[in-house]
């Protein structure tokens, strides 16, 4: 049996959610979608049943792009989903998995394994969460009743996700994404005056630190302040307007008379994905970094010493969480506001080139494996009915003219958005700059979404036309 058979096998023991025999209503999706992320929120608030009381959070910093909640069922979040889809990406696309996405069978294997490892790193991560010290010294059959309830959260997730992308609008991981980056800056704004941080006693809500604490709640160092909810404005601002640049192709119907359009490339062609790829990969080595150095910091002898010293070293703040201080952890650690970067100067410009360079690797990746390069489009194009105003109606040469574009806005773009997320943290945008980046874009990928539905139910006669 080849491994393409395995994988197939494997796959049809995987839960999975049955596709609507005919496409639901706008207002059905609408309502399975509302339905699927009043389960996240249900799921958020379920704690971790038979663990200790701890404030040491491995994913503090990242919990607002894993769309996890600290002590609940969903620990872990999308985070097991995410990286197997990074695995996946970056085997087909530098070759060493050889697919031609193109092609319908491919594309379902393709499909397969990536719910394979997903189920694979959903259990990894469990046990190695749990061993690694972040529940402390607990008893084996404690270790695998939470390794199961772990596991069991991400399935969760991820069969809320297939359920979102067959019945709902748009896709699981970006509605719950959305979820925790809104509910995280409503709170940080919003948050009622008897919300204290134990340590200092400050309040943790903008509004309620500017009635308190006046002027003081202009720059408030590691904590929400006027500068920083400014900054968020700013940032929402120049994310609105950087997803309407667009460079527009002219381009005839030949099924209508030769009638002429437009189609347009946004400059953010990739839209949120590098940044989300980006940050998980991130994540993972810091979460990697954290599990060694709890396990072994205090009696670390030769190589385990040298691989914490590479991955990271960390120190216990007031509050109990591990803060970096060397290696891999401490420069892929986001800067937050003008007093971090003021200490170290040159840890950010690496933050800077790593967000950036690693977003814009994303960004080329992506486009060759979701079917976004100028081949791909031109034979969709020329699919559709659609040509160039002169020309002939071939894929070849349609691809020749969309090509530049395309490779420029997609190093752009990539650049682009690791180059906000990393100012807006710098300037300490509340909610983080990639959070506010990934909120945004996300919130206008729906609009977009829920703008097409309603047309195509307007107009039926579209469906034929686009293919759907």
């Amino acid at each position: 049996m080849s491994v393409r058979n395995i994988i197939f096998l494997i796959n049809k023991g995987i839960p999975t959610v049955e596709r609507p025999k005919q496409r639901p209503s706008l207002k059905e999706r609408m309502i399975w979608t509302g339905l699927v992320l009043i389960v996240y929120y249900l799921l958020s608030n379920i704690p971790l049943w038979g663990v200790p009381e701890t404030r040491y959070d491995y994913l503090r910093e990242l919990r607002l792009i894993f769309a996890g909640s600290f002590g609940s069922l969903i620990e872990l979040g999308i985070g097991p989903i995410v990286t197997a889809g990074i695995v996946i990406e970056l085997l087909v696309g530098s070759g060493i998995i050889g697919l031609d996405l193109t092609d319908p069978e491919d594309r379902r294997f393709f499909q397969a394994i990536q719910r394979v490892l997903s189920i694979v790193l959903i259990v990894t991560y469990s046990v190695f969460y749990v061993i690694g010290g972040r529940f402390g010294a607990m008893q084996l059959s404690k270790n695998i009743l939470v390794i199961a309830q772990l596991a069991l959260g991400s399935l969760m997730l991820m069969m809320l996700d297939d359920l979102v992308s067959k019945w709902g609008i748009g896709s699981g991981i970006s509605l719950f994404i959305l979820a925790g980056v809104t509910t995280g800056v409503f709170w940080n704004i919003f948050a009622p005056p008897n919300i204290k941080v134990p340590e200092t006693g400050r309040v943790v809500g903008v509004l309620s630190a500017l009635f308190i604490e006046k002027s003081g709640a202009i720059y408030r160092a590691g904590l929400p302040d006027l500068i920083g909810l400014a900054s968020t404005v700013i940032v929402i601002l120049i994310v609105i307007i950087t997803y309407g640049i667009r460079v527009n192709v002219p381009i005839s119907h030949t099924l209508m008379r030769g009638q002429r359009t437009r189609y347009p490339i946004r400059l953010l062609y990739v839209s949120n994905v590098p940044i989300i790829f980006a940050l998980a990969l991130m994540g993972d080595i810091d979460l990697i970094a954290k599990i060694i150095w709890s396990r072994f910091s205090e009696s670390a002898t030769g190589w385990q010493q040298t691989l914490m010293s590479i991955l990271g070293t960390f120190e216990l703040d007031p509050r109990g969480q591990p803060i970096p201080v060397g290696g891999l952890a401490y420069y892929i650690a986001t800067p937050r506001g003008p007093t971090d970067i003021i200490q170290d100067p040159l840890r950010s410009l690496i933050y800077l080139a790593i967000m950036v360079g690693s977003s814009v690797i994303f960004a080329k990746i992506w486009v060759i494996t979701a079917g976004m390069d100028p081949e791909s489009v031109s034979r969709q194009l020329v699919e559709q009915g659609l040509v160039l105003p002169g020309r002939r109606a071939s894929s070849k040469v349609i691809a020749k003219v969309i090509e530049d574009y395309i490779e420029s806005v997609t190093i752009l773009g990539g650049a682009l958005v690791g180059l906000l997320a990393a100012g807006a943290n710098f300037a300490g945008a509340i909610g983080t700059g990639s959070g506010l980046l990934l909120g945004v874009t996300i919130t206008i990928s729906f609009y977009e979404v829920i703008a097409r539905e309603r047309m195509l139910e307007l107009y039926p006669r579209l469906k034929a036309f686009l293919g759907v």
